[in-house]
C-alpha cells in the first residue's frame, strides 16, 4: 500500500523505530503508538486521507490470526461480537471494543486508548476489517444501518464509497458499526460447530498473557462511562473480585480507580467535543456524571476553559 501511495515502506518504518523483522515474522508484537503513527504519516505524506480504510481492503479478517478463528466459529453475530470484545487485546492491547443496545439498534464501538498520536487511520482500518468480515459472513445483501466515524469525511470519497457504499457517516457521535438489534440473532455462515475449540484455545493464549489491573479497569470503565453504572463495585464484580482486592492491586500499580476514571474522562471529552454539536446533558452523560453542571465544573477544573470556550475554538 505504501508504494502504491508512493511511499518507501522500509524508510517509513525505520523512521519511525519499528523493526523490520516484523514483515517476516507474524507473531512479532510491535507497539501500537507506532503502528498508529506509522499510518497517520502515510496517510499525510500520500494525501490519501483514508489511508486506513485503503489498507483494510487488501487485509483478510485472518490476519487477527487465533482470534478470527474463534470470532468466526460463533454461532450468530451477538456471540462473534462479544467474543471480539473479550479477547481484541490479544491482538491489540490499544484497541478496545463494546456492544452497546437499545429496542432497535446495536451499536460496536471502537476506541483506542493510552494513546498520543491521532487514530484516525487505525480506527479506518480496524473498522473497516470487521465491516467486512460480516459482510463475509452474513447472507449475501446485508447491510449495517451505518459505518460511523467521529471525524469529516476525507475530500475524496471513492475509497469510501467502494468499500461501504452509502452507509458510512462521519461527524458521529462514536467510531463504530451500528446494526439493527435483530441482526445480532443472525447465524454466521462461517460457522463449522468447532467455537469449543475455538474458544478454549484463544482462552489458554488470554491465561498466558498477564493483563495489569489497570488495564482491566480501564477497559471496563471505557465500556461502562455511558450507561450511568461505571462505579468501583461494578466493576469489581465483573472482574470477579471483591473491590478491596481490586484497590489492593491498583495501588499496587501506583495508581487508583479515581485516577483512572479520570483519565478516560480526560481522553474522551476532546474527542467528544470535536465531533457534532452536543448538549451539556448528552456529554455529562456519555462521561458518566450525575448532571450537567457536575460536567461543567469538572471540564473547566481539568482544562483550565469553559466547555463553551473549547467547544467554539479549541483552546486547549
Amino acid at each position: 500500500m505504501a508504494q502504491a501511495a508512493g511511499l518507501d515502506p522500509l524508510a517509513m518504518l525505520s523512521e519511525i523505530g519499528i523493526d523490520t523483522a516484523c514483515l517476516k515474522d507474524p507473531d512479532f508484537k510491535v507497539p501500537s503508538e507506532a503502528i498508529g503513527q506509522l499510518l497517520e504519516n502515510s496517510a499525510e505524506r500520500s494525501g490519501w486521507e483514508d489511508f486506513g480504510v485503503r489498507l483494510a481492503e487488501s487485509r483478510s479478517f485472518l490476519v487477527l490470526g487465533p482470534l478470527a478463528f474463534l470470532v468466526r466459529e460463533q454461532s450468530n453475530v451477538r456471540a462473534s461480537l462479544q467474543m471480539l470484545s473479550s479477547y481484541m487485546h490479544l491482538h491489540n492491547e490499544s484497541l478496545q471494543l463494546w456492544l452497546e443496545e437499545d429496542a432497535q439498534q446495536a451499536r460496536l464501538c471502537f476506541e483506542y486508548v493510552g494513546r498520543s498520536s491521532p487514530t484516525r487511520q487505525s480506527l479506518g482500518l480496524s473498522i473497516t476489517v470487521v465491516y467486512r468480515f460480516l459482510k463475509q459472513a452474513l447472507p449475501e445483501g446485508w447491510e449495517p444501518v451505518r459505518v460511523c466515524f467521529m471525524h469529516e469525511a476525507p475530500r475524496d470519497l471513492r475509497a469510501v464509497r467502494r468499500v461501504f457504499s452509502n452507509r458510512a457517516s462521519f461527524k458521529e457521535a462514536i467510531n463504530g458499526i451500528v446494526l439493527k438489534r435483530a441482526d445480532l440473532e443472525r447465524p454466521l455462515s462461517t460457522s463449522a460447530q468447532l467455537g469449543r475449540y475455538a474458544h478454549d484455545y484463544v482462552q489458554a493464549l488470554s491465561d498466558g498473557a498477564p493483563r495489569s489491573t489497570t488495564a482491566q479497569v480501564r477497559r471496563l470503565i471505557l465500556a461502562a462511562l455511558g450507561t450511568g453504572h461505571c462505579s468501583l463495585g461494578t466493576i469489581a464484580m465483573q472482574m470477579g473480585m471483591d473491590v478491596r482486592t481490586v484497590r489492593r492491586h491498583l495501588d499496587h500499580e501506583a495508581t487508583s480507580f479515581n485516577a483512572l476514571m479520570r483519565e478516560v474522562r480526560r481522553e474522551l471529552a476532546p474527542r467528544y467535543l470535536a465531533g457534532p454539536p452536543r448538549s451539556r446533558n448528552e456529554l455529562a452523560m456519555l462521561l458518566g456524571f450525575s448532571a450537567p453542571q457536575s460536567f461543567t465544573r469538572w471540564f473547566r477544573d481539568e482544562f483550565g476553559v469553559p466547555v463553551g470556550h473549547w467547544a467554539y475554538d479549541g483552546t486547549r
